[in-house]
């Protein structure tokens, strides 16, 4: 049966957390505390105390059941005070099950940024299985002096199974608040037509997906990822046949305080032809995480 959940998250940071090794700037985060944590089934925040070494705190945001079914909608909610750190991660795939009964699952996830704070969203990728009807809203709201880095990316089904794009329905949309100003608004709808199917279009590949980098702090990471991805092709020159990705360095001005960063997106031919695209945007912030998001899985 569907169902109704929400969550919401407050973490505070704690003034007097850092060491003599992280004053001399070693570390720009304070630890952080959990202020206020609600919930209501089946949808549900895991974060565990002391879970990594480091000042990053690790949220898991988790749906009982492993997925959400036909006509479910969850709304979840986390706010980071000036100075936190915070990683939302996964401990496997969200899956979106089928839509028989032709009601939509949404799904709306908003983060709030205080000053000088950074949020990773670095989960696993979504999977919609065959005859899936999803829309998923995601919404950012920061001050100019926020840090972001935000991974969104879908597999393509049940590859086991030979499911290739064969959802109903994938719509997707982040949009990203500057001082009230929106400065990014991305949008994605995947949906067969009279003419062409997702799947062919895709043309074998099994995996898309974006990333957001925002903020002076993680500067080194957009510097690492244009470095990478951001170079010119020679003529003749077809690189790889199982993965693209592209790059594009961004600039606002709100308010006449700059806020800078990039924009990944990427298309690769299956789970293993993606690995290197998402560690090199985790690799460079392992030592402000203080784990790999990813062990193990990739």
């Amino acid at each position: 049966n569907p169902s109704s959940g929400h969550g919401f998250i407050e973490l505070e940071a704690v003034r007097n957390s850092m060491s003599h090794n992280e004053k001399k700037g070693c570390n720009k985060y304070y630890k952080s505390e959990v202020i206020s944590l609600k919930h209501s089934y089946p949808f549900r925040f895991l974060v565990p105390e002391n879970s990594t070494p480091g000042v990053c705190r690790w949220i898991y945001p988790m749906n009982f059941g492993g997925g959400l079914v036909a006509g479910d909608t969850v709304s979840s909610s986390i706010k980071l005070g000036p100075g936190c750190a915070a990683v939302v991660s996964s401990q496997d795939s969200t899956k979106v099950y089928h839509c028989n009964n032709g009601r939509e699952t949404q799904q709306t996830n908003t983060y709030s940024l205080g000053e000088a704070s950074l949020l990773c969203v670095l989960q696993d990728p979504l999977v919609c299985y065959e005859n899936a009807d999803f829309n998923q809203k995601q919404t950012i709201t920061m001050t100019p002096s926020s840090n972001l880095v935000m991974l969104d990316w879908i597999l393509c089904g049940r590859v086991a199974l030979n499911e290739f794009w064969s959802f109903k329905r994938y719509k997707s949309s982040i949009e990203v608040q500057v001082s009230g100003e929106t400065i990014i608004r991305d949008a994605l709808e995947l949906e067969d037509t009279i003419n062409t199917t997702v799947a062919e279009g895709m043309h074998g590949f099994q995996v898309y997906g974006t990333c957001i980098v925002l903020g002076e702090d993680v500067e080194f990471l957009v510097n690492n990822l244009v470095r990478k991805y951001g170079s010119k092709q020679d003529i003749g020159d077809h690189g790889r046949q199982d993965l693209v990705v592209s790059v594009s360095e961004t600039k606002y001005v709100v308010q006449g305080q700059a806020i800078s960063g990039c924009y990944i997106r990427f298309l690769a031919a299956n789970m293993k032809s993606v690995s290197p695209v998402i560690r090199s945007i985790t690799t460079p912030l392992l030592p402000i995480l203080g784990d790999d998001p990813y062990e193990r899985k990739l």
